[in-house]
Order: C-alpha cells, then structure tokens, then sequence
C-alpha cells in the first residue's frame, strides 16, 4: 500500500461531474426550502394524475427513478473530501459532517418512501389497466425486462386492455366491433 492510497468511508457509483451533469438535465435545481432543505433537486415534469392513460404517465416520468440516489451519491463524494481533509483530526471532522450526514439520512429515508409510493401506484394502475390479478402482475413483474414501457407493451399483449361496462348500455367501451 502507497501512503498518498487513502481509504474513503464512501463509495459513490458516478463521479461528480457525471451526477451533476444527469440532475441538470433531468431535474430542476430547488431553491432553498427551509422545510426541505436536504433536497437540492425536484422533478422536472409535474406528476400526470390517476385519470391519465397508464401509458402516457409512463412517458411523462411519473414512476421513474427520483433524484435521491443521485443526490445520495453527491453527498457522499461530499463526506469524501471533507475526510480527505480532515480525516487525520476526528473532532473536526466529526464537526463538518454533521450537516451532510443528516442529509444522506433524509434523502435515504425519502429515496426509499419515494420508491415504495412508486411501486404500489405502478402495481395498481397496472391491475386497473390490464385483464390481470395482483398474483400474476407479481409473478410477471419478477422476470426480466428492459423498461417499463417494454413491460406495458408485453403485458398489453399478454393480458389484453381490461374493458371497463358503462352502467347505463352495459357497453363494453374497448371491445367495439
């Protein structure tokens, strides 16, 4: 082992310039908040509502990935440099990081709550949208795919848009010959 090598506490996937580079395109930098000041980043197209088509709110964004794991990793390459300066003095380390990890706290807490939300809205809107049981979107879910919108495809195909009556005709508006 050289003695410039130095063991980082973090290990962050992306570089720094690479993350700031994705959050720029894809979200809108927040001004402070003081309600939600761990969070820098906000989404950059406004969530569709439950009563647009599946398929348009897949395209808008609506369930993909939030900006926590990316904020996440810019916080840790933060406590990296903050060690790398004053790693060799624990107090005042221990000081300048309290800040940053009560924010990688917060992100995580909110990465994983925006994750779940994520998973149960895409969960029912797929059973409402589709001729399909919880039990089968569970099983088809599990195998591999390379997109949502790949997933809406297959599952349209498999399973066939669900046809929703009309209480007045008895209609079925999907099916009409």
């Amino acid at each position: 082992m050289h003695t410039s090598e130095i063991y980082l506490p973090y290990k962050p996937i992306h570089t720094i310039e690479w993350l700031e580079k994705y959050l720029k395109k894809n979200f809108y930098k927040k001004k402070y908040d003081r309600f939600m000041w761990w969070r820098s980043y906000t989404l950059r197209n406004a969530p569709l509502s439950n009563i647009h088509p599946l398929r348009d709110r897949i395209s808008n964004g609506d369930f993909d990935l939030g900006s926590y794991t990316f904020e996440i990793e810019l916080v840790e390459h933060r406590l990296n440099e903050k060690y790398k300066k004053l790693g060799h003095d624990q107090v005042q380390y221990l000081e300048a990081i309290q800040l940053d990890k009560a924010r990688l706290k917060r992100l995580e807490e909110d990465k994983i709550k925006d994750e779940k939300t994520k998973l149960e809205a895409l969960k029912k809107a797929f059973v409402l949208e589709f001729n399909m049981t919880k039990k089968q979107y569970e099983r088809e879910v599990g195998r591999p795919n390379n997109s949502i919108v790949s997933f809406y495809d297959k599952m349209e195909k498999r399973f066939g848009k669900r046809g929703w009556v009309t209480r007045k005709k008895g209609l079925n508006l999907n099916k009409v010959s």
